[in-house]
């Protein structure tokens, strides 16, 4: 005879599997709706969560875990949707808010004064690790979370955390797919670990897959630590092909970062990031926010010389003097606020074969090598988590040629993707 407990999952889980074909693999349930119309337009999960009218989740208590990017093709963001809703309870906000040079630990805070305080529904930080406490008595996580697409972003911490809970507790996790704003059909970079919640997750700068294909990757590989995966329910969009970038979709703008207004920026972002734990300056909240290098002992012309030697894929650099926070306040630390920085401007011409990782890397590493007396690394422990291993930063520290490295993570990539072919759910174009 079931326990009571067990009685109390299938009771929940039961209503998930009636309005919709399903999938299944080891520990997750791919749920296949079918949209309203036969438009050709791109469906998001929530979308589709819409007009199957919330029958996967009417009646429950929910924890919904969302940011600034979980809008549906309308605009409307899901809070606003969901908030005033009768058929369903809803108990617990969790906002994640992407906020790169945060001076919290974790870098995930919430927004309080972003949501409209409800009744009975508790708003908290979102810290590292969450506790079944923070849920409010939720029965059913709606996870929708518009990533960016790298392995350094706040909303794959939340995604292990949340799954590690789900896990241990086996609370449902609904999650609603968003497309991969840079592609899910391009992969590079380094392999490092995200999180030490997934301590065997080698995972690519840029991993080539949606967040719901990733989710179901990390699930399926039972790279979340116990004997039983995440209780995971994974609704797919529809009409979404994986060569797509976000601006060819169709869908509202929705890059949960600041001062990120197109793709070209956003690329440019993902190729500075490699920037933060040394003390050269990104230009944040300067008139060219993640598209400049730089610094006050910098001579721009050495490094573009430098760099044209190199002819990276897919870009062109130019000369920048920036300063950093001269366009607004800037909240949190950051390097030369105030101060005239000069370096290089990032022009990406061709977004197809551009390489974040390998001018991040590089750019970052010609300048810690013609300028020993100056650079520094600001967390030498935290680079080599960014890379992977240590590797990279010695090769910078002896002057080593740091082109060696990229057929180094080329070969590393192989393994990867053979993963990742086999949790591919939308086909190329």
């Amino acid at each position: 005879m079931l326990k009571n407990s067990n009685i109390a999952i299938l009771i929940l889980v039961f209503p998930l599997f009636l309005f919709c074909k399903e999938r299944d693999h080891k520990y997750t349930k791919i749920l296949t709706y079918q949209p309203s119309s036969d438009s050709a337009a791109i469906h998001t999960g929530l979308d589709l969560l819409i007009q199957n009218n919330f029958k996967i989740i009417k009646k429950k208590k929910i924890a919904i875990v969302c940011n600034d990017g979980s809008f549906d093709r309308n605009g409307s963001h899901i809070l606003d949707i969901l908030t005033d809703r009768k058929d369903l309870q809803l108990v617990s906000i969790i906002q994640v808010v992407e906020k790169v040079y945060s001076s919290e630990s974790s870098g995930m805070v919430i927004v309080a004064d972003s949501i409209k305080p409800v009744k009975n529904v508790t708003i908290s930080p979102f810290q590292p690790t969450v506790f079944r406490k923070d849920l409010n008595g939720a029965n059913l996580i709606l996870i929708d979370l518009q990533n960016i697409g790298i392995r350094y972003e706040n909303t794959l911490n939340v995604l292990i955390s949340l799954m590690n809970l789900s896990a241990k507790t086996r609370i449902p996790l609904v999650f609603l797919d968003r497309p991969n704003p840079v592609t899910a059909s391009i992969t590079e970079g380094p392999l490092a670990v995200n999180s030490n919640l997934v301590p065997d997750a080698r995972i690519p700068w840029r991993y080539g897959l949606t967040f719901g294909e990733l989710a179901l990757l990390i699930n399926e590989e039972s790279w979340i630590p116990g004997k039983k995966g995440a209780r995971l329910f994974l609704v797919p969009m529809v009409n979404y092909e994986r060569s797509l970038w976000f601006d060819q979709t169709g869908l509202p703008w929705g890059i949960p970062l600041d001062e990120i207004y197109t793709i070209e920026m956003l690329l440019s972002y993902c190729t500075t990031c490699f920037f933060k734990y040394s003390n050269i300056s990104n230009g944040q909240s300067s008139f060219f926010p993640y598209e400049v290098g730089g610094a006050p002992w910098i001579s721009g012309p050495v490094i573009i010389e430098m760099l044209n030697q190199q002819e990276l894929s897919g870009v062109e650099f130019s000369l920048a003097t920036f300063v950093p926070g001269s366009k607004k306040n800037v909240l949190t630390s950051t390097q030369y606020i105030g101060q005239e920085c000069t370096g290089i401007r990032i022009n990406i011409m061709n977004r197809k074969i551009y390489q974040t990782s390998q001018t991040g890397s590089y750019l970052l590493g010609i300048i810690a090598q013609l300028y020993p007396r100056h650079f520094c690394w600001v967390d030498p422990s935290e680079i080599d988590q960014l890379f992977g291993d240590s590797i990279y930063r010695v090769m910078v520290d002896t002057g080593r040629n740091l082109k060696q490295l990229y057929p180094i993570w080329i070969s590393d990539m192989t393994d990867f993707q053979k993963l990742r072919q086999k949790y591919r759910l939308y086909d190329d174009n």
